[in-house]
């Protein structure tokens, strides 16, 4: 039997590609796990981050370099396009202060069940624990096939002893984040022996780890709009400090102190252009200028009794009495104590050159990178196949026809906050609307 269309990995890409079929088929789901969706449930930590709200101009900039090439995908199918299509099937969705669109169950579990229920409706059946291991190409026989696409090939799915014929194809099978989900990479050396190019892949959205990290005991504590910055080490650069192809760059959003290295969206987001040996730098409370902060604490320094942890909390924190503290106390505390002055010391005491060793520790602390943290960490991945081989137009193959590209095993990896479940369900649609 020739199946109408496959579609390898039973994904987010994979899955809203089947729910989005304009018709039902004869169809097949093929993936390599033995439950489809394991990474989905995953997303937003098991509450399923489906996009983002706002102007779908504004998430161009959140695909790195290759964001202006996918605008027309994004623009055919966008974030209200996602909202639109979740609401119809029964599931209400609500946007929070910082942009993020959930369900209101905040279940990614009721997302997979209307993804899986739409696929079989639309006629698609799934097959699990069943990993390709070659996907081959002939041309068909005519007796077989309307003679008007004598030219189109037929491909078959190798899976182990079964094997599995199609007229059109849909490869979804994610990256190589989460190797564990059945997102492992195993489709890319298969894909690169059609003579597809795939660029090199890499972790992103991961973890930045430091050398000499002193926030081990503060796992836990985060910081709402700390600015962060990466770029070369200077002081190995020359005079100039100018790396050839290194830029500095730099983004505001929430910080997450972990157990052992920095993390939150300030720092995934920007995960993609750190490498070991680059200098990661920090300013925790970029809302007034260092200038500002120096003159203003230098003033109440003078004959002030207290302690100095008690001024330096009532200071940092005097805006937010009703909300997390901006500065929290222990963060504090550890800070002067990585500047070498005791915290319960009065407040008078504290010369001008240890407050300005204080203060550059808030607002300009700065560490080596060591590493990144690696696939089992990563919420995707950077690489994959490369956008100039497929019609963006329609997400088919430019080499061979009916053959379609979804999701993140292409070269595209967003920022955390919904933008890759977007890229997921805008491209997966996209290469449906065009299996006809």
């Amino acid at each position: 039997m020739i199946y109408d269309v496959i579609i390898i990995g039973a994904g987010a890409a994979g899955l809203f590609a089947g729910a989005s079929l304009p018709s039902p088929v004869n169809g097949l789901i093929i993936d390599r796990k033995a439950v489809p969706g394991k990474k989905l449930l995953l997303s937003g930590a098991g509450q399923c981050n489906l996009t983002h709200g706002g102007n779908i101009k504004e998430f161009i900039s959140h695909y790195g370099e290759n964001g202006g090439q996918i605008r027309s995908v994004l623009y055919r199918f966008n974030n209200h396009s996602v909202m639109d299509f979740f609401n119809k099937k029964g599931i209400p969705l609500f946007q929070r202060e910082d942009g993020k669109v959930f369900p209101k169950s905040l279940q990614a579990q009721e997302v997979l069940d209307v993804l899986v229920r739409s696929c079989r409706e639309n006629g698609l059946k799934f097959c699990f624990s069943a990993p390709v291991d070659q996907i081959s190409i002939s041309k068909p026989i005519q007796t077989e096939i309307d003679p008007l696409e004598l030219d189109a090939p037929i491909y078959t799915i190798h899976c182990g002893d079964r094997s599995f014929q199609t007229k059109k194809l849909i490869l979804a099978t994610g990256g190589c984040s989460y190797p564990g989900t059945g997102s492992d990479g195993s489709l890319f050396p298969i894909i690169s022996k059609l003579g597809i190019e795939v660029h090199p892949l890499s972790p992103s959205l991961v973890p930045i780890y430091v050398d000499q990290y002193p926030y081990k005991d503060l796992s836990g504590i985060s910081f709402q709009n700390a600015v962060v910055s990466i770029g070369p080490d200077t002081n190995t650069t020359g005079a100039s400090g100018a790396v050839k192809g290194k830029a500095l760059h730099q983004n505001s959003d929430a910080l997450l102190l972990t157990h052992n290295g920095f993390s939150g969206p300030a720092i995934l987001n920007h995960s993609r252009y750190a490498h070991p040996g680059d200098i990661l730098r920090i300013n925790y409370i970029p809302s007034k200028s260092l200038e500002r902060i120096t003159s203003e604490l230098s003033k109440a320094l003078s004959g002030n009794n207290k302690q100095l942890l008690t001024l330096l909390y009532e200071y940092f924190n005097e805006n937010s009495k009703e909300s997390p503290a901006e500065l929290p106390k222990r963060f504090l505390e550890l800070i002067c104590q990585r500047a070498g002055i005791d915290p319960s010391a009065k407040a008078s005491q504290i010369p001008p050159s240890l407050l300005k060793k204080i203060l550059s520790l808030i607002a300009c602390d700065s560490y080596k990178i060591t590493k990144l943290g690696g696939y089992e960490t990563a919420m995707v991945t950077s690489g994959g196949v490369s956008l100039t081989e497929i019609n963006l137009k329609t997400m088919e193959s430019k080499k061979y026809p009916n053959l379609f590209f979804a999701g993140e095993m292409l070269d595209i990896d967003g920022d955390t906050g919904g933008y890759n479940l977007q890229f997921a369900f805008s491209s997966g649609n996209l290469a449906a609307s065009n299996i006809k």
